[in-house]
């Protein structure tokens, strides 16, 4: 045993200071006690009311106690599981590793077949969802955007729908109502083999989002609410915009967007303690001279690198941000602002980065800069592994035989590491120049759309059951019953 030796688990980044961030802490519990947050749901009121908050009207304000305390029920390791039992596809939501997957409601999509821009219809979800499930550095799965062509109030449950058939990785299921998010639990309780099963080997997630600045709508609430009774994983996030519906400053809008996630993180530990809650917030800035909300500015990776410092120091996941682009179409700004925000994801642990494959500032979801980041994110997880030291990385021995002017390539010590310290890409081209001009002198581009169909016209997901089968079409029919008669 060595004492007096550091032993580093990785390369991380960090922006806070211990004293920064216990400042930062002190003035989201202060946000929470002296301002409160408008809470649109009668029933949530009362909870937190007998849980020890003070309700004024909507007005709910929560005494550092009691936000304490819900801080300490929730865990801070949990594991989401493959809903076919692979282990390889378990997320174990710790302290150290990033997990990266899709981002939900685009309006958009880039078709697969003519990559021109249109809506996002049904039979979009399963080529997500496959993509999802072939690429190695994608570990949860979304829908990268909000089903069109059917019912407006039914796109989010067909889009679990189809999901779930096509990909084993734990999916983050967001829906619009309670009625959805009731559709969804039944679908995965089926596939688990009942809620007993199921809560003990969660398959989703469910996300809902509050409003910024300082409300907790109705909506996301009572999809809260659900979750919490039913013992589904949560994550409930804010999108607040600096110079919008936040302040300008970054410790401003962090310590809002704390405020806002935490008043879901009470209520939900007053209905289930112990619950698994992933702590949110999707944080950038208004472009001022566009009025868009920056999906590619730099502030969003840093934003996002100092929530997640101040979630971990609470004790709490985050669900993250990156993998996007303001760019309208696959090209170098796209790869850089998505590579970017992936690599300050990978290096501040991130648990949840969603929103991977994200095009044109969030309207459009493109398969393509989903592949292409998953590269950036096996890249960038490379980095973050850092380099090991031991006696034998250190190879002074290996050094000392082979002597000047020697070469290592016969050494046992190359062939023993070669595979493991070294990172080969999927995409990128290390090819010279002669080869690479005779196989076709393909760019990124190409190469990236071609890996994409491949995977699409070979890759098969296991299959769920012929019993989960049935309970989707018997959800999607009531679901079909239920808004029959709406316009």
């Amino acid at each position: 045993m060595r004492t007096n030796y550091r032993i580093n688990s990785g390369v991380r980044f960090s922006m806070f200071s211990q004293d920064q961030l216990e400042e930062m802490f002190e003035g989201v519990l202060h946000l929470l006690e002296y301002t409160g947050l408008d809470v649109k749901h009668e029933e949530a009121r009362a909870i937190l009311e007998k849980a020890g908050a003070w309700v004024d009207g909507d007005r709910v304000r929560l005494p550092s106690y009691l936000v304490k305390k819900s801080l300490q029920m929730a865990p801070r390791s949990f594991t989401l599981f493959a809903r076919d039992g692979n282990p390889k596809h378990d997320i174990h939501i710790s302290p150290g590793r990033a997990h990266f997957g899709p981002g939900p409601t685009c309006t958009q999509f880039i078709d697969v077949d003519t990559l021109e821009r249109r809506l996002y219809v049904k039979s979009d979800v399963p080529v997500v969802a496959k993509m999802v499930d072939a690429l190695p550095n994608i570990d949860f799965c979304e829908s990268l955007g909000t089903v069109n062509d059917v019912h407006y109030d039914l796109g989010a449950l067909y889009e679990f729908a189809g999901m779930f058939p096509n990909t084993s990785k734990p999916i983050v299921a967001w829906s619009y109502d309670k009625y959805d998010s009731a559709g969804i639990h039944e679908i995965a309780v089926a596939e688990a083999g009942g809620q007993e099963a199921f809560e003990k080997r969660p398959n989703y997630v469910h996300y809902c989002e509050p409003l910024s600045p300082l409300v907790s709508t109705f909506e996301a609430i009572d999809k809260l609410i659900f979750a919490a009774r039913h013992r589904v994983p949560l994550v409930f996030t804010p999108c607040p915009i600096s110079g919008g519906t936040a302040p300008m400053t970054g410790a401003g809008i962090i310590i809002q967007a704390a405020a806002e996630s935490w008043m879901g993180l009470t209520l939900a530990q007053a209905i289930q303690p112990g619950l698994s809650f992933i702590m949110g917030g999707v944080l950038s800035v208004m472009d001022m001279s566009t009025m868009i909300l920056a999906y590619g500015a730099p502030e969003l990776p840093l934003l996002m690198a100092g929530l997640t410092e101040l979630a971990h120091y609470a004790g709490l996941p985050l669900w993250q941000t990156g993998g996007c682009t303001d760019s309208k179409c696959f090209d170098g700004q796209a790869i850089i602002e998505g590579s970017m925000s992936v690599f300050f994801s990978a290096l501040t642990g991130g648990d949840l980065c969603h929103d991977v494959g994200y095009t044109e500032s969030a309207m459009t979801g493109s398969v393509f800069q989903l592949c292409a980041m998953d590269e950036a994110i096996g890249y960038s997880r490379r980095i973050t592994r850092g380099v090991e030291v031991n006696e034998d990385t250190l190879a002074v021995d290996v050094i000392h035989n082979v002597g000047p002017n020697g070469h290592y390539l016969k050494q046992k010590h190359t062939r023993r590491y070669y595979k493991s310290e070294f990172w080969y890409p999927n995409l990128l081209d290390r090819q010279d120049f002669e080869n690479w001009d005779m196989t076709g002198h393909l760019t990124m581009k190409d190469r990236t759309i071609a890996r994409v169909r491949d995977i699409l016209a070979t890759h098969q997901p296991s299959p769920i059951s012929p019993e989960t089968e049935k309970v989707i079409h018997k959800v999607l029919e009531e679901a079909e019953d239920r808004v029959k008669d709406k316009a």
